[in-house]
């Protein structure tokens, strides 16, 4: 009889409703039906991260307290659901610095193609994936278009994981099957034989057959399925509606919303800090502008500066003028006593073949023992290697190269190309080949 009751007190544990009604409020903000919230994955998922991994959010949310603000701030100016700070401490846990395996970078996890399609910059000066407050607007901006191609919140989250195409794959391919579910007539039909062979020549040919997927996609829009529906397992199938690390994102996602919404786990410090103010603000200076430099006029430590500005991979701002972000409360000491005159500024040059120290030590108008002490040299020098230049003249001398155009050499040195030509006295912007050309720098 004893074992019995612990029996039946352990199911009673292993099934007792775990959510509340915040977390159906939770489901609805992101177009999932309620009954979602039964889900035996949901519910393993919710008990793994509460008993686990809580401890480890809210030192995340310690360690990375300087973009929470930001992040929630232009969240709620965007009309964004709420939930979706909870996908970018599912990316990262607020770590600007994170990087995965397939060279995702930064607190959103941009992919290097998606960060420039959403305004990213990324060169050898900076990789603005790591720029909490870019990255956030150009991942809102991302998951609006999502959501605007897919309907609904809870498949932009997924797409954001999987990208859309796999997301419209796995939808078309559950339709299908959901068809087939309430007319067995129509599994062996000639309408679902074209059907079926649309998603195989999609799955064989990737993008090449995206448009027929996608008109299906259209065509079946009628037929209504849900998260469930997603996430049912297919026995035998090695490919299921959509990838394991989708599922399991979707239901990470939703468990560290619930937790978040679940204030008997954060003490009033933490409540306080999903509710603090931005720290920094955003500053222009000119180019090659030294983070040490401002560090000792502000009287910060340069590590506290140097964490700001993330999106720098340097200790200095690239050949053109540029942003940093500061500590709010030295923006108007900062304005009075910066002063661009008291620094040099740097250029990254790349050795090229038959380039010789001499020579570039000429081109960029400063000392060849200078560029050897500052750049750490030894005899020789390889192709493809980074010299660092720092530069006394407000004037860079550039020698054309195969493939350079006006336009191309002004966005490299963040100039206008009619700036070029004025300098240089050009009539045309015909340029050629070993043609040296004066850019002046911005300040």
């Amino acid at each position: 009889m004893k074992k019995i009751l612990i029996f039946i007190g352990m199911i009673n544990f292993l099934f007792a409703n775990v959510f509340v009604d915040k977390d159906t409020q939770i489901l609805n903000s992101l177009n999932i039906e309620s009954n979602f919230i039964n889900n035996p994955l949901l519910k393993e998922k919710y008990r793994y991260y509460k008993r686990y991994e809580k401890r480890y959010l809210i030192n995340s949310l310690q360690n990375g307290f300087e973009y929470i603000p930001i992040l929630k701030s232009e969240i709620k100016s965007s009309f964004l659901p709420k939930e979706m700070f909870s996908v970018a401490m599912a990316e990262s846990y607020l770590n600007t610095k994170a990087r995965s395996d397939v060279s995702a970078v930064g607190l959103w996890q941009f992919m290097p193609a998606t960060a420039k399609r959403f305004g990213l910059r990324i060169n050898d000066y900076v990789d603005e994936r790591r720029d909490a407050l870019k990255s956030t607007h150009a991942a809102i901006e991302y998951l609006k278009y999502l959501h605007g191609y897919l309907g609904k919140w809870y498949l932009a989250i997924m797409a954001y994981n999987a990208g859309e195409a796999r997301v419209i794959e796995g939808v078309v391919r559950a339709k299908l099957d959901k068809l087939c579910r309430l007319n067995p007539k129509l599994k062996y039909s000639s309408k679902m034989r074209k059907y079926r062979k649309i998603v195989r020549e999609y799955q064989l040919h990737g993008a090449r057959d995206y448009y027929k997927l996608y008109s299906l996609y259209k065509k079946l829009k009628n037929v209504k399925i849900d998260l469930n529906n997603l996430m049912r397992y297919q026995k035998g199938l090695k490919s299921q509606y959509l990838p394991n690390e989708t599922r399991d994102y979707i239901l990470k996602v939703l468990s560290i919303s619930f937790l978040f919404a679940d204030m008997d786990l954060m003490n009033f410090t933490n409540k306080q800090l999903m509710k603090g103010k931005s720290i920094f603000v955003r500053v222009f200076v000119p180019a090659g502008t030294s983070l040490y430099y401002v560090s000792r006029l502000l009287n910060i430590k340069y590590g506290t500066l140097r964490r700001y500005n993330a999106q720098l991979k340097y200790s200095f701002t690239p050949p053109y003028r540029y942003y940093i972000y500061i500590p709010a409360n030295r923006y108007e000491y900062f304005k009075m006593a910066f002063n661009p005159k008291n620094r040099k500024y740097v250029y990254i040059y790349r050795i090229k073949k038959g380039d010789t120290l001499r020579e570039i030590a000429n081109r960029f108008g400063v000392k060849v023992k200078i560029l050897t002490a500052y750049n750490r040299l030894g005899r020789f020098l390889h192709i493809g290697q980074k010299l660092f230049i720092p530069l006394n003249s407000k004037v860079i001398n550039y020698r054309v190269k195969n493939g350079d155009s006006l336009g191309v050499i002004a966005r490299k040195f963040g100039i206008s190309y009619k700036k070029i030509m004025a300098f240089n006295n050009l009539k045309s912007s015909f340029i050629k080949v070993g043609q040296l050309l004066k850019i002046p720098q911005r300040f």
